[in-house]
């Protein structure tokens, strides 16, 4: 939805701020996590919880883990979008993914109530992106 002062980018599109990027991310629990994996991208969906400014998810031994353990930089976005009413936004993090070892983090991203979308393999690692920028843009008719 416009508001009567959005500040739009070049091609007309809303630009949202810190704060609204922040929860559309809390509020989306299905983002797209994208990194590179033996010099390839590779962008895979995943099931994320938001605590504290912490974009965090539960992964098991494999790409992305190998990426925490490197630190290596990532992007994430979430999206939403209406076909009919043709309006939807996006937000884009771009950071590097480490493995959370703090215990307090631990603690509270336990206690979230997070659960991966698929339950067929086990994850016992949760990993967190540590952003250097948060972005947002919304598309609407009105």
């Amino acid at each position: 939805m416009d508001e009567p002062n959005a500040i739009t980018d070049r091609q007309g599109l809303e630009i949202l701020d810190y704060d609204e990027c922040w929860r559309l991310l809390s509020a989306t629990p299905i983002g797209r996590i994208a990194f590179v994996e033996a010099g390839e991208p590779l962008i895979l969906p995943v099931t994320h919880v938001v605590v504290n400014h912490t974009i965090a998810f539960l992964t098991a031994s494999g790409s992305k883990l190998g990426a925490a353990m490197m630190a290596e930089p990532v992007g994430f976005e979430v999206d939403g979008y209406d076909v009919d009413a043709q309006e939807g936004w996006s937000v884009v993090v771009r950071g590097v993914v480490e493995p959370v070892y703090e215990e307090v983090l631990l603690s509270r991203l336990d206690r979230s109530g997070h659960r991966p979308w698929a339950r067929g393999v086990e994850r016992p690692h949760w990993v967190q992106i540590k952003p250097s920028e948060v972005t947002g843009r919304r598309l609407a008719q009105g």
